[in-house]
Formats: C-alpha cells, sequence, structure tokens
C-alpha cells in the first residue's frame, strides 16, 4: 500500500531546498557578480549612467550607442581560451553548477518522498539531505574559486590593473554573488532541517494514523 505523508517540517523542508536552489541558480545566471566603475554617457542632451559588469561566465556591457548587452562570454563553454575564460571561473562555473545539479536532484527526491519514504531501508529524506551538504561544500569551493581569477587580464580591463587574486580593485562586489552565498547557506540550514523532517516523518503519530488504513497522512 502506498502512504502519501505530508508533515509540516517536511514541508518546510522541500521549500527551503527550492528556495535555496532557485537563488543558486539565479546567482549563476546572472552577470552581476563584479560591477565596474559607472560610465556616464551622455545622448540627446540627457545624462546616462552605464556600469559594466560581469558574472561566472556572462558579462553587460555596452555595445556602441546600443542598450545594455548581456551575453555569455564563454562562447565555447569550459573550452573557452584561457585569455578570455579564466580557469579559476571555470572551475567555480563547474562546482556551482554540479552543486545546483545536486540540489535540484534533492528536490526531485523531497517531491518523491511524500510517496516513498524508503530506498533500500534508508530514509529518502535522510539521504538527500546528507547528499545537500556534500552539494553545499561543492557550493562553497565554488565561491571560493571565483575570486581567484581576479587578477586575470578580462578582470583587469573592468576594474584596472590593481585587481588581483581576491582583490577586486577598482571594482565592487554584485548582488549576484551575495544570492548565491546566501543559497548556499540555505542548503546547509535544509541539510540540518532534513533530520528533523525525517524525524516527523516517521513519528508515531504516522505510524498512529497508517495504522487507521489512511493513506494520506497530513501533520502539522
Amino acid at each position: 500500500m502506498c502512504y502519501v505523508i505530508i508533515t509540516g517540517r517536511s514541508l518546510a523542508w522541500l521549500l527551503l531546498s527550492l528556495l535555496a536552489f532557485m537563488l543558486i541558480l539565479t546567482g549563476i545566471m546572472t552577470p552581476k557578480w563584479l560591477l565596474g566603475q559607472p560610465i556616464v554617457l551622455n545622448e540627446n542632451n540627457t545624462t546616462k549612467f552605464h556600469i559594466p559588469s560581469v558574472g561566472i561566465y556572462n558579462r553587460c556591457t555596452r555595445m556602441r550607442h546600443d542598450n545594455n548587452h548581456c551575453a555569455p562570454f564563454s562562447m565555447y563553454g569550459l573550452a573557452t581560451d584561457s585569455s578570455v575564460y579564466p580557469k579559476p571561473w571555470k572551475a567555480a562555473l563547474f562546482f556551482l553548477s554540479l552543486c545546483a545539479a545536486i540540489q535540484f536532484a534533492t528536490v526531485l527526491a523531497g517531491v518523491m518522498a511524500c510517496c516513498v519514504q524508503s530506498v533500500f531501508k534508508k530514509s529518502v529524506i535522510s539521504l538527500a539531505g546528507a547528499t545537500q551538504a556534500l552539494g553545499g561544500l561543492f557550493g562553497v569551493l565554488g565561491l571560493l574559486l571565483y575570486p581567484w581569477g581576479w587578477g586575470a587580464p578580462r578582470v583587469k580591463k573592468l576594474c584596472g590593473e590593481y585587481s588581483e587574486p581576491y582583490i577586486p580593485g577598482d571594482c565592487s562586489i554584485g548582488w549576484a554573488l551575495f544570492v548565491t552565498a546566501i543559497g548556499i547557506a540555505q542548503i546547509f540550514l535544509a541539510s540540518a532541517l532534513s533530520k528533523t523532517a525525517d524525524k516527523a516523518a516517521n513519528s508515531d503519530k504516522v505510524q498512529f494514523q497508517m495504522d487507521e488504513g489512511k493513506q494520506l497522512i497530513c501533520l502539522a
């Protein structure tokens, strides 16, 4: 017999895991990791400010007099020349993408856990929580590798000659890096929450309702 078990703690864990995945994915896709100095533009007697920026694999720049042009600079992915796409950024993208993929898998596992509580006699939620912690470590490694590439020629062009590994020079850190960091922090929080979610899904209250023959079990 298939039981659908939904508890307040398991739902909170699932939603937190989903939010963490969305934050990390947003950070990866957004070219706002490093912000250059504002550029003053005078067009039609109107003063405008343009702030060039670069992300983990894409950038936003001003193309002639057109609007901001945002697109990947790593045209060949990880095979892009290192003078264009710094090696530390390639490694950071790999580990952050791996972190996001693991997090997405745990979200799917969380949805599956509503109906399938165990796999090979191991709790699905417990296994997902442990896997989350591993993915979080990959995310931390990605965050540590990204500033290592700040001494690359591409970054010096944006941030000035004083930019060095872990020193952004004339650039400032963009919001996308902080969003990614918050997402990774939430992964560890979700991993810790998975323990209480697992206990709630296997509590005496759940077992009592299962003994009564209920297939849909919802507990606060």
